[in-house]
């Protein structure tokens, strides 16, 4: 019985010892998190992760989810229509679609958003604000809201940027009209169950965050004049859309990053276009919610939230002010505590755009937003330290060519091409998906 034990317990060295479905954005915790361990996340120079499989997309930013071996995301064709995919996890095998016929274009075009997997639908929402439950037996549409409609709301700056959130039977939306802000709807139905007054708009994704014991959905939003403008943090109960909390102690004009719980009283607050970060306080006293500022800072990530590990937090702190020229040494991957003191930041080397992060067994896996590089790096307040590096996409060798043309040139500062690598990545069973902006990959992390 021994000799018959020993293959197994072999084999469990060898295969992730847990592995997880990633059925939402930012994963099962909505947080960016797995639990896996056991995978490949080191010394690929000599053992790189194996590319399984290649898909070519239209042009856009929509990650994927993934769920019972299966993998779902939308594009976009241009112009004309919005297709939810399904395809096989390990072999990239299309298995059906669901297609939505709507003319329009957005700036920067092409899908946006992850779609939310449930074990008897799909949940997305449109660019143009069409929030679709997609039944996973018939591959039909159970119900369609067109927030554009139902509630009179035109498209923000770029569209419906959002993922669906759903807290026990209710999905929650920002609708983002003159007077109806978040919305709560009944899964299975549609049908609205509650919501908000109007508070601006946003291409902030709501999160559920658990303050004082509390559960919560947390949004920060803004009303815009031109630069300027009120900020608005809300935080509302997830089943009946009472508010708990709001205050407009940060402003953003273009808010991505959703908000970040650090502790029970902390919450980070981050974004890009300039207007950095702000670290609130948010205390209970019996049914009342108090906010105070802690701390303003100038560096911001644009568009991915940062982690929190240990008593420090990671971000990338690239965006639109600082991702050329001279401003580019204020940036790339930052580790700062709980009072704002900044421990390291790696500058332009590496930069690593406006790409997204994910962490794994101890390991954050970084998509270059820049040129597509996967990193992994072990976070550590003593120092940036990557211990693996893979060109996902087989940009090297034009990148290359564009830094040895900037050398030549005797420059500086090194402005290599953006590619936009801005998609969130999913991981599940050891296979990591990432996007470009036309290809989609998964590559195999198991040892």
């Amino acid at each position: 019985m021994r000799n018959l034990l020993l293959p197994a317990a072999i084999l469990g060295l060898l295969s992730p010892a847990f592995s997880e479905d990633w059925p939402q954005f930012q994963g099962p915790s909505r947080k960016g998190i797995s639990s896996e361990t056991g995978l490949n996340l080191s010394g690929w120079d000599k053992n790189p992760p194996e590319v399984m499989w290649t898909k070519t997309l239209n042009e856009g930013f929509g990650g994927a989810a993934i769920a019972d071996g299966e993998v779902f995301f939308v594009d976009r064709d241009l112009g004309e229509t919005d297709r939810l995919i399904c395809a096989d996890l390990k072999t990239g095998e299309e298995k059906w679609e669901f297609k939505f016929d709507y003319d329009g274009k957005l700036p920067f075009p092409g899908s946006r958003g992850v779609p939310l997997v449930r074990s008897d639908a799909v949940y997305f929402v449109s660019g143009f604000g069409q929030v679709f439950r997609i039944n996973r037996e018939t591959h039909e549409a159970d119900w369609m809201i067109s927030i554009q409609d139902e509630y009179d709301a035109p498209p923000p700056k770029w569209g419906w940027a959002q993922s669906v959130v759903a807290v026990g039977d209710t999905a929650i939306v920002p609708a983002m009209s003159e007077d109806v802000g978040l919305i709560g709807l009944d899964m299975k139905t549609g049908e609205e169950k509650w919501r908000t007054e109007g508070f601006g708009d946003t291409h902030s994704t709501p999160t559920v965050l658990n303050l004082h014991g509390v559960e919560q959905a947390v949004l920060v939003a803004t009303k815009r004049d031109g630069d300027s403008g009120v900020g608005t943090t809300i935080s509302v109960e997830p089943e009946t859309g009472e508010v708990l909390w709001k205050t407009d102690l940060y402003f953003n004009k273009i808010p991505i990053p959703f908000p970040t719980k650090v502790t029970e009283e902390l919450v980070f607050l981050t974004g890009g276009y300039g207007n950095g970060s702000c670290m609130i306080k948010v205390t209970k006293d019996g049914d009342d919610w108090n906010v105070e500022k802690v701390f303003d800072m100038i560096q911001g990530t644009q568009i991915h939230p940062p982690f929190v590990i240990g008593d420090y937090i990671y971000f990338l702190a690239n965006e639109n002010d600082n991702h050329k020229g001279e401003a580019r040494k204020t940036g790339g991957l930052m580790c700062m505590d709980f009072d704002g003191n900044i421990q390291w930041h790696t500058g332009d080397e590496p930069f690593m755009g406006r790409g997204n992060m994910i962490l794994v067994d101890g390991h954050l896996l970084i998509q270059d937003g820049e040129v597509g590089y996967l990193r992994s790096v072990v976070p550590s307040p003593d120092g940036y330290k990557e211990v693996g590096l893979f060109d996902s996409f087989g940009k090297k060798e034009e990148v290359d060519k564009e830094i040895a043309m900037q050398v030549e040139r005797e420059r500086e500062i090194i402005k290599i091409p953006d590619f936009k690598y801005w998609s969130p990545m999913a991981l599940s069973d050891g296979y990591l998906i990432v996007r470009g902006q036309d290809t989609m990959k998964c590559l195999d992390l198991n040892p």
